[in-house]
Protein backbone atom coordinates (compact mmCIF):
# COMPACT_ATOMS: atom_id res chain seq x y z
CA UNK A 1 0.00 0.00 0.00
CA UNK A 2 1.21 3.32 -0.77
CA UNK A 3 1.45 5.82 2.45
CA UNK A 4 1.90 9.34 1.53
CA UNK A 5 5.33 11.56 3.12
CA UNK A 6 3.84 14.23 3.22
CA UNK A 7 3.64 16.44 6.29
CA UNK A 8 6.41 13.83 8.16
CA UNK A 9 9.44 15.77 9.55
CA UNK A 10 12.02 15.29 7.38
CA UNK A 11 15.26 15.36 9.50
CA UNK A 12 16.92 18.03 7.81
CA UNK A 13 16.67 15.52 4.48
CA UNK A 14 13.89 17.00 2.74
CA UNK A 15 11.69 13.97 1.22
CA UNK A 16 14.10 11.50 2.11
CA UNK A 17 14.07 12.36 5.58
CA UNK A 18 10.71 12.11 5.08
CA UNK A 19 9.81 8.97 3.35
CA UNK A 20 12.51 7.90 5.93
CA UNK A 21 10.87 8.83 9.08
CA UNK A 22 7.73 7.76 7.27
CA UNK A 23 9.09 3.92 7.18
CA UNK A 24 10.73 3.86 10.64
CA UNK A 25 7.38 4.63 11.66
CA UNK A 26 4.98 2.76 9.69
CA UNK A 27 2.85 0.20 11.44
CA UNK A 28 4.16 -3.44 12.06
CA UNK A 29 2.41 -6.24 10.35
CA UNK A 30 1.92 -4.36 7.53
CA UNK A 31 2.04 -6.10 3.70
CA UNK A 32 5.41 -8.19 3.58
CA UNK A 33 7.33 -7.59 7.14
CA UNK A 34 8.27 -10.78 8.47
CA UNK A 35 8.81 -11.18 12.43
CA UNK A 36 11.49 -9.14 13.72
CA UNK A 37 13.03 -9.15 10.80
CA UNK A 38 14.01 -6.23 8.64
CA UNK A 39 12.03 -3.79 6.57
CA UNK A 40 12.73 -2.65 3.28
CA UNK A 41 10.75 0.24 1.77
CA UNK A 42 10.70 2.24 -2.03
CA UNK A 43 10.73 5.89 -1.82
CA UNK A 44 9.11 7.50 -5.10
CA UNK A 45 9.22 11.17 -6.12
CA UNK A 46 12.08 12.32 -3.09
CA UNK A 47 14.56 14.02 -5.86
CA UNK A 48 14.03 17.26 -7.67
CA UNK A 49 11.34 18.06 -10.78
CA UNK A 50 9.22 14.57 -9.76
CA UNK A 51 6.65 13.32 -12.37
CA UNK A 52 4.13 13.85 -9.79
CA UNK A 53 4.36 16.37 -6.97
CA UNK A 54 3.68 13.73 -4.10
CA UNK A 55 6.64 11.99 -2.15
CA UNK A 56 5.83 8.49 -0.73
CA UNK A 57 7.06 4.84 0.03
CA UNK A 58 5.97 1.19 -0.38
CA UNK A 59 6.95 -1.51 1.75
CA UNK A 60 8.72 -4.15 -0.53
CA UNK A 61 7.72 -7.98 0.18
CA UNK A 62 9.84 -9.54 1.85
CA UNK A 63 10.52 -13.28 2.41
CA UNK A 64 9.62 -14.45 6.21
CA UNK A 65 12.80 -16.27 5.96
CA UNK A 66 15.17 -13.31 5.62
CA UNK A 67 14.73 -12.65 9.39
CA UNK A 68 17.15 -15.68 10.28
CA UNK A 69 19.92 -14.45 8.04
CA UNK A 70 22.67 -11.32 8.55
CA UNK A 71 21.26 -7.96 6.72
CA UNK A 72 23.94 -7.82 4.48
CA UNK A 73 23.42 -10.75 3.26
CA UNK A 74 19.92 -10.48 2.28
CA UNK A 75 20.57 -7.38 0.50
CA UNK A 76 23.67 -8.97 -1.63
CA UNK A 77 20.59 -11.60 -2.60
CA UNK A 78 18.25 -9.29 -3.58
CA UNK A 79 20.61 -6.92 -5.35
CA UNK A 80 21.44 -10.22 -7.88
CA UNK A 81 17.50 -11.19 -7.79
CA UNK A 82 17.16 -7.58 -9.14
CA UNK A 83 19.91 -7.69 -11.94
CA UNK A 84 19.09 -11.23 -13.41
CA UNK A 85 15.15 -11.36 -12.74
CA UNK A 86 13.84 -11.06 -16.93
CA UNK A 87 12.62 -7.80 -17.92
CA UNK A 88 8.86 -8.92 -19.28
CA UNK A 89 7.79 -8.79 -22.51
CA UNK A 90 6.29 -5.72 -24.31
CA UNK A 91 2.73 -5.26 -23.66
CA UNK A 92 3.09 -7.10 -20.46
CA UNK A 93 1.93 -4.04 -18.74
CA UNK A 94 -1.58 -2.01 -19.93
CA UNK A 95 -1.41 2.20 -19.89
CA UNK A 96 -2.94 2.28 -16.19
CA UNK A 97 0.42 0.40 -14.59
CA UNK A 98 1.89 2.49 -17.52
CA UNK A 99 1.00 5.84 -15.91
CA UNK A 100 1.08 4.89 -12.34
CA UNK A 101 4.80 3.95 -13.44
CA UNK A 102 5.67 6.83 -14.58
CA UNK A 103 4.65 8.94 -12.24
CA UNK A 104 5.86 7.41 -9.24
CA UNK A 105 9.14 7.89 -10.01
CA UNK A 106 11.68 4.80 -7.41
CA UNK A 107 13.74 7.87 -6.12
CA UNK A 108 14.56 6.22 -2.58
CA UNK A 109 15.69 3.17 -0.71
CA UNK A 110 14.92 2.45 3.51
CA UNK A 111 15.65 -0.53 5.28
CA UNK A 112 14.76 -0.65 8.73
CA UNK A 113 15.77 -2.77 11.31
CA UNK A 114 16.38 -3.34 14.82
CA UNK A 115 19.67 -2.48 16.47
CA UNK A 116 21.55 -0.85 19.31
CA UNK A 117 21.40 2.94 19.77
CA UNK A 118 24.72 4.75 21.56
CA UNK A 119 26.39 8.05 21.97
CA UNK A 120 29.88 8.87 20.85
CA UNK A 121 30.96 10.63 24.35
CA UNK A 122 29.57 8.07 26.27
CA UNK A 123 33.26 6.16 26.89
CA UNK A 124 35.70 5.80 25.23
CA UNK A 125 34.92 2.44 23.05
CA UNK A 126 31.89 4.51 21.88
CA UNK A 127 33.59 7.07 20.59
CA UNK A 128 35.94 4.16 18.96
CA UNK A 129 33.04 2.64 17.49
CA UNK A 130 31.18 6.08 16.14
CA UNK A 131 34.63 6.55 14.49
CA UNK A 132 34.34 3.51 12.92
CA UNK A 133 31.18 3.64 11.88
CA UNK A 134 32.00 7.38 10.19
CA UNK A 135 34.86 6.29 8.41
CA UNK A 136 33.11 2.94 6.94
CA UNK A 137 34.69 0.57 9.01
CA UNK A 138 31.96 -0.16 11.30
CA UNK A 139 30.71 -4.25 10.91
CA UNK A 140 27.19 -5.96 12.61
CA UNK A 141 27.42 -7.08 15.92
CA UNK A 142 30.05 -4.07 16.65
CA UNK A 143 26.94 -1.92 18.71
CA UNK A 144 25.57 -4.75 20.48
CA UNK A 145 29.46 -5.40 22.53
CA UNK A 146 29.24 -1.78 23.35
CA UNK A 147 28.72 -1.20 26.80
CA UNK A 148 25.34 0.88 27.72
CA UNK A 149 24.56 0.74 23.99
CA UNK A 150 20.30 0.56 24.00
CA UNK A 151 17.34 -1.24 22.10
CA UNK A 152 16.41 1.30 18.87
CA UNK A 153 15.00 0.75 15.48
CA UNK A 154 16.99 1.42 12.40
CA UNK A 155 16.63 3.45 9.48
CA UNK A 156 18.78 3.83 6.29
CA UNK A 157 17.74 5.64 3.91
CA UNK A 158 19.68 6.35 0.58
CA UNK A 159 18.95 8.11 -3.00
CA UNK A 160 20.05 8.29 -6.22
CA UNK A 161 21.32 11.53 -5.93
CA UNK A 162 23.81 9.77 -3.38
CA UNK A 163 21.41 11.46 0.10
CA UNK A 164 22.10 9.62 2.94
CA UNK A 165 20.52 10.05 6.17
CA UNK A 166 20.33 7.45 9.39
CA UNK A 167 17.34 7.37 11.86
CA UNK A 168 17.34 6.08 15.22
CA UNK A 169 14.00 5.66 17.56
CA UNK A 170 15.13 4.11 20.99
CA UNK A 171 13.14 1.78 22.73
CA UNK A 172 12.16 2.53 26.49
CA UNK A 173 11.82 0.76 29.17
CA UNK A 174 8.39 -0.43 28.45
CA UNK A 175 8.95 -1.68 25.23
CA UNK A 176 7.83 1.54 23.06
CA UNK A 177 10.05 3.39 20.46
CA UNK A 178 10.13 6.94 20.91
CA UNK A 179 10.31 9.68 18.13
CA UNK A 180 12.79 9.04 15.28
CA UNK A 181 16.40 11.29 15.58
CA UNK A 182 18.67 11.69 12.59
CA UNK A 183 22.09 10.51 13.52
CA UNK A 184 25.32 11.73 11.54
CA UNK A 185 25.46 14.31 8.55
CA UNK A 186 27.15 11.75 5.78
CA UNK A 187 26.92 7.56 6.71
CA UNK A 188 29.07 5.53 5.03
CA UNK A 189 29.73 1.79 4.97
CA UNK A 190 28.92 -1.63 3.62
CA UNK A 191 25.29 -1.22 4.06
CA UNK A 192 24.68 2.24 2.42
CA UNK A 193 26.31 0.35 -0.82
CA UNK A 194 24.60 -2.69 -0.71
CA UNK A 195 21.31 -0.28 -0.02
CA UNK A 196 23.09 1.65 -3.35
CA UNK A 197 23.36 -1.15 -5.33
CA UNK A 198 19.70 -2.53 -4.84
CA UNK A 199 18.38 1.11 -5.08
CA UNK A 200 20.09 1.14 -8.70
CA UNK A 201 19.06 -2.57 -9.97
CA UNK A 202 15.14 -1.34 -8.79
CA UNK A 203 15.20 1.69 -10.60
CA UNK A 204 17.06 0.50 -13.88
CA UNK A 205 14.76 -2.69 -14.01
CA UNK A 206 11.70 -0.66 -13.35
CA UNK A 207 12.52 1.47 -16.16
CA UNK A 208 13.01 -1.34 -18.49
CA UNK A 209 9.96 -3.38 -17.73
CA UNK A 210 7.42 -0.15 -17.98
CA UNK A 211 9.64 1.20 -20.81
CA UNK A 212 9.93 4.33 -18.72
Amino acid sequence: MFRSAEGLPDHGCGALGRVAHGALTAPIGSRGAPPGGPRLFLGYNTLPDPPFPLAGFIEYEMDPRVAECELGSVLRTLVESFRTQPVPPEGTFDDTHRRSAAAMRVDAMVVVFSGRAFSPDQSPPARALWDNLVEGYYHEGDAEACAGARAALVGLGLDRADGRVILLAERDSAGEHGQPERVGVYPEGTLYDLLGDLLDAQYRWTRAAFGL
